[in-house]
């Protein structure tokens, strides 16, 4: 185990002399095997050089009074082990409270504990077998909880926690457990947050900022909007910063007044605080302070900055809850909770800090005010970190000790023992011991944390759960329906936009099949629809993006579908905020999480072909499915069965029944007197036990009882073992419908045992004219018309004999096979879907819509087209941006470089496109983009070329997410998709590049680390990677950072700057465009010879060059196509060698611009 002692080699006493001479002498014996080989081993072992042990920078020296204690301890008869323990805990007495640990014990037994060294005793003797805690900072049944082999070891949970756990990761107590358990304000106060705007609407709040990295005032200025009442903002911060930091907070809707103030960088974040705006802070009711904080020198405070403004102003209702806490006459101060480990850290070094620094500078203020009572190893509480709200006349002690710039050190990257961290303690020390007021701990804004979230996880996967799949899908939040989330009434009942959610499938699946030819159908009565794949994404990290693998399965296995949009979803709630459209529909019990999870549709639909609860045994899956069908859901349920409507209607939904059709070019009667009179088909799946396996083996056996001869042909699985029934049997395996079909018209009578639901194959059997045997029970008598199969009780007897009947007497089984074939006839998936598309729209009519909020006429987002000569694919991708979903207005701002081929005139008439026209000559790709944002009134500017048509409606409301997400994106680039029509190679070349390399090197947003944050930063390839051709720019770092003005690749060198000055840039996988070239041979050599002169020129590398390396590249890109055309098969050798053609012209650019000709273009 680890940290367990090792007995000690008696070798390892040797002095170090001996162990080199007898490495020498055992490296001269051991190359002439003179020793046995296990000596020669440990010999060697001993020369070798020991890696160091990890510091321990939780030790501490031994005081006087424990060593003498531990002198004591010796003098008596006190084993070994117990003094082993004491001595090594001695170095923490630091974590042990001596009231604390009393208090758990019966009042006599803590009466006899007088001091440090009986309470270290005691713990070591008995109270770490009793469970007793040290203190709050160590929590001795925890960690033998989390931690079973040091339960199993007998060792000192603390000993071992101190001395080897915390080296291995192992804690007490995770973070999030310390700090839930240690905060004042656990969790928000929503209920009140009306009542505590009213209280605030009289009430003054000063925000103080200081801002030493302005790349964080985006994200500053996000979380101020949460604040629910008027501010005023005051911001510290350098000269070159002023600027661009007055018209980021300019947008924060709730400032009243701003004032940016640049001062030396002096005193870290507190002298510009209590010197700089030392004027400002008593004019205030409440003040809240924050500045922009990296701390790359300490583990513990990773993360510190996004905590604080979580925990302070994440939401209205946490900042709210906080406000409302510091309006108690006895609360001076709310500031976030520290963590585990920063506790930690602040009670080895004292409350003042390692050093004596941060003291003894302190200590004329304490002389000042008579606070002899605080001594170097005083505890009390601060403001770690300096963010907190706060009563500003709790500063006035320390505003009128009259500091000034020169009291404060020149900022050289100190980590303490200032006059500012001094200053950071006295906050503290003023509101507790000079106004007696309260300090609390605030932890309201955990469920915003990502540290919280990213700890919940892995605290989870201690124990992981399987219930049956819905691990996969139960963090997913039921939303309510918000059918006017969009300022734009999209709805037309023409053509709706259907979103589908299904599980994950294989080939041959008869649900999928339902599904896909419903879908099949709804894109003939011209409805657009959207399916999402869901549960397939492994790890929360990944976002939704497009499947081709899911959409070549679909087309190739299933039934050819129109739809490019299969998405895999992702796994956060987040991605279920970005979907959205007029209907979704869920198909199974683990589909109804995300589907209840989205919100942006009218109506809901629950896809229903089989009762799942029947598929467990009782207990939590079958109890979490039953509650997917519950009324509150408030689903339209879609039933492929009358028994199954009656279910869906017991639980008080509103439902449809449609028949599982016949595809009757497939399956139909043929050459009767070429059936085998004693075969019977057995469709067969272990893996679904409803298919009652067992029960059809047991009847077959039954049967072979009753004296009768027959065969018996099994499908539906492959590898299936030996029936165990002295008849001929033949394992048919998965077959496709036309092998099905056949099958079922060679033989006479099929077995098709239905647990739950029926399947497609008994009416598919019934079409060719076969007889079919199965239980009777509720849900076959209602499903099956009457005569027309034969039920039979589930008993192996009584199915048998149903068997036996239909095989023996010939005009029984005549007059059931007509009965059958009589019932399937009019049976068509065409007149099945029919009723699913009419009942949709029926449910959509009948559905409620809510008022709509009046919203801004000033738009968040303006959209960019560059145009020159659009022809009419213009009106298309205009169309596509007006009809985007957003909460938000929007604007479209078209600018036109003297266009003659008429593209503009036969635009939409609509207020929000607007048309700049610029001449020809004037037209750059930087210029003109530069020239949009400058035109733009949207905070977000976003650009899409006059080639690239949105896929969906959902593009711009996922193209901005990220930038609204995290305000330290700078800019976004979306997904391409090749058009309608381009060949095959040409979208498995984008999605290779956009949904392979891009989608997994940007699963979060591309951030350069400090070292490479400069005008020089080295930017590999994936993360400057950038595409105008679908892109989206905060506009406040644009005015920063504008694109440059060159002829090619403005978009990647603008993707490098922004890294190098701090920025992120983000990819967003589901914000698709259509966009693709296939250029001809000529085109392709300029475009390959720009890009090589743009590589060499711009960005300083080499393309490939030489001839070798030029032909190198095209046998590399048709092995890629060859790899291609197997998944591919409609792939021809002519369209290979189409693109060998293409290939060699891209070789031909790259070589001939190596050899100086060319230039570049645009």
């Amino acid at each position: 185990m680890s940290g367990t002692p090792k007995h000690r080699h008696p070798l390892s006493a040797l002095s170090h002399t001996t162990k080199q001479v007898l490495k020498r002498s055992a490296s001269v014996m051991g190359r002439q095997k003179i020793l046995p080989k296990a000596l020669r081993k440990q010999l060697k072992r001993l020369g070798q050089t020991r890696n160091a042990a990890p510091p321990n920078n939780r030790r501490k020296k031994t005081t006087p009074e424990l060593q003498d204690y531990i002198k004591n301890l010796q003098s008596k008869d006190i084993s070994k082990k117990i003094i082993r323990d004491f001595r090594e805990l001695a170095h923490y007495a630091y974590v042990f409270d001596i009231e604390h640990y009393r208090a758990q014990l019966e009042r006599e037994e803590a009466e006899g504990l007088k001091c440090i060294g009986d309470v270290i005793l005691h713990y070591c003797t008995s109270g770490s077998k009793k469970g007793i805690d040290p203190s709050i900072l160590f929590d001795t049944d925890n960690y033998l909880s989390k931690y079973p082999d040091v339960r199993e070891s007998g060792l000192n949970p603390m000993v071992h926690c101190f001395k080897f756990g915390m080296n291995e990761h192992r804690y007490s107590m995770d973070n999030i457990h310390f700090m839930r358990k240690m905060a004042d304000i656990k969790k928000t106060e929503a209920d009140d947050l009306d009542a505590i705007k009213e209280g605030l609407i009289n009430k003054k709040v000063g925000i103080f900022l200081h801002i030493f990295y302005p790349e964080l005032g985006e994200t500053i200025a996000a979380y101020l909007k949460n604040i629910p009442c008027s501010i005023d903002v005051f911001i510290s911060t350098r000269e070159d910063s002023i600027e661009v930091l007055e018209k980021i907070f300019a947008r924060v809707e709730n400032t009243q007044k701003i004032e940016v103030r640049h001062f030396r960088n002096i005193g870290r974040d507190v002298a510009p605080f209590i010197v700089g705006f030392g004027d400002q802070i008593l004019n205030y009711d409440y003040i809240l302070k924050l500045h922009s904080k990296k701390s790359p020198h300490s583990n513990a405070l990773s993360g510190w900055f996004l905590h604080c403004l979580d925990n302070l102003i994440g939401s209205e209702a946490i900042t709210a809850t906080n406000l409302k806490a510091l309006q108690s006459p006895e609360v001076g101060i709310v500031y976030p909770i520290e963590n585990y480990a920063l506790s930690l850290g602040i009670q080895h070094d004292s409350c003042w800090g390692h050093e004596d620094g941060n003291y003894t500078k302190a200590r004329p203020f304490l002389n000042r005010y008579n606070l002899d009572q605080i001594k170097r190893e005083s505890r009390f509480r601060f403001p770690t970190g300096t963010m907190f709200w706060c009563k500003p006349e709790l500063l006035k002690p320390i505003l009128d000790w009259d500091l000034n710039w020169n009291n404060f050190d020149e900022e050289g990257g100190q980590i303490d023992g200032t006059i500012a961290h001094s200053i950071e303690r006295l906050i503290g020390i003023s509101t507790t011991e000079i106004y007696n007021q309260k300090i609390l701990t605030t932890y309201a804004g955990y469920l915003l944390s990502k540290q919280h979230i990213h700890d919940k996880s892995i605290i989870e996967d201690r124990n992981k759960l399987r219930i049956d799949g819905f691990e996969k899908v139960i963090q997913f939040n039921p939303q309510r329906l918000n059918p006017n989330w969009s300022l734009n009434k999209n709805i037309n009942t023409k053509s709706l936009h259907i979103h589908w959610v299904i599980p994950n499938f294989t080939p041959g699946l008869g649900g999928h099949m339902t599904i896909f030819r419903t879908i099949e159908y709804l894109e003939r009565c011209g409805h657009q629809c959207t399916i999402w794949v869901h549960s397939e994404l492994k790890g929360n990290d990944k976002p939704s993006r497009l499947s081709s693998l899911h959409k070549r399965v679909i087309n190739q296995s299933f039934i050819s579908l129109d739809t490019d949009q299969v998405y895999m979803l992702g796994n956060n709630q987040d991605d279920l905020d970005l979907v959205s459209g007029d209907v979704v529909i869920a198909t199974d019990r683990m589909s109804t999480y995300p589907v209840l999870g989205m919100k942006k549709f009218q109506k809901r639909f629950y896809f229903v072909q089989d009762y799942e609860p029947y598929f467990f045994a009782r207990g939590s899956s079958s109890i979490l499915t039953e509650q997917s069908y519950a009324s509150d859901n408030n689903f339209s349920c879609i039933c492929a069965s009358p028994w199954l409507k009656q279910k869906m209607e017991s639980f008080g939904n509103s439902a449809i029944s449609f028949p599982l059709a016949v595809d009757h070019s497939v399956y139909y009667p043929k050459n009767e007197e070429k059936r085998k009179r004693d075969a019977i088909a057995f469709y067969v799946r272990r893996s679904t036990p409803r298919r009652l396996y067992e029960l059809g083996l047991l009847a077959l056996r039954a049967l072979f009882d009753l004296g009768d001869h027959f065969e018996i042909i099994t499908f539906g699985e492959k590898d299936l073992p030996d029936l165990g029934i002295p008849v001929k049997v033949r394992h048919a395996g998965i077959l496709d419908a036309d092998a099905l079909a056949n099958l079922y018209r060679q033989c006479a009578v099929g077995l098709v045992l239905s647990g739950t639901n029926y399947s497609l194959v008994p009416n598919e059997m019934m079409a060719c004219g076969l007889p079919v045997v199965d239980i009777d029970a509720e849900h076959t008598r209602i499903s099956y018309q009457p005569e027309t199969a034969v039920l039979a009780k589930p008993t192996p007897i009584e199915l048998a004999s149903a068997l036996s009947r239909l095989l023996n007497d010939a005009s029984f089984r005549q007059s059931t096979a007509k009965a059958g074939l009589a019932a399937t006839e009019q049976l068509t998936w065409d007149g099945s879907n029919k009723l699913i598309e009419a009942f949709i729209q029926e449910s959509l009519s009948s559905a409620q819509s809510l008022p709509r909020q009046l919203q801004s006429s000033t738009p968040l987002v303006t959209i960019v087209i560059p145009v020159y000569n659009g022809g009419t694919m213009l009106k298309t991708v205009v169309e596509s941006c007006l009809a985007q979903d957003l909460d938000r207005a929007f604007e479209v701002l078209l600018i036109d470089s003297a266009s003659s081929d008429g593209c503009l005139d036969s635009l939409p008439q609509d207020e929000r496109l607007h048309l700049h026209r610029i001449k020809q000559e004037d037209f750059g790709h930087g210029r003109t983009r530069n020239l949009g944002v400058e035109l733009a009134r949207g905070e977000y500017v976003a650009f899409i070329t006059q080639d690239a048509i949105p896929a969906n409606r959902m593009w711009l409301m996922n193209l901005i997410a990220p930038l609204q997400k995290d305000p330290n994106v700078a800019g976004v680039f979306g997904c391409h998709i090749a058009h309608c029509g381009h060949g095959q190679l040409t979208a498995h070349d984008l999605d290779r590049h956009f949904n392979r390399w891009i989608f997994r090197s940007h699963r979060q947003p591309i951030e350069l680390d400090m070292d490479r944050q400069n005008s020089n930063g080295v930017v590999s390839t994936h993360e400057r990677f950038y595409s105008d051709n679908n892109s989206c720019l905060r506009k406040s770092v644009w005015e920063t950072v504008p694109l440059p003005d060159v002829v090619y690749g403005e978009d990647q060198l603008w993707a490098r700057e922004i890294l190098r000055k701090g920025y992120k840039k983000a990819y967003a996988s589901t914000a698709v465009v259509r966009h693709s070239h296939e250029y001809d041979f000529r085109e392709t050599v300029m475009r390959a010879n720009t890009e090589w002169h743009f590589y060499n020129q711009l960005l300083g590398e080499n393309l490939p060059s030489t001839k070798e390396q030029v032909l190198q590249m095209v046998e590399q890109a048709c092995t890629n196509d060859r790899e291609a055309q197997k998944l591919y098969p409609d792939v021809s050798d002519d369209d290979l060698n189409q693109r060998r053609r293409i290939h060699f012209a891209r070789a031909c650019g790259y070589y001939l611009a190596a050899k100086g000709h060319g230039e570049l273009r645009p």
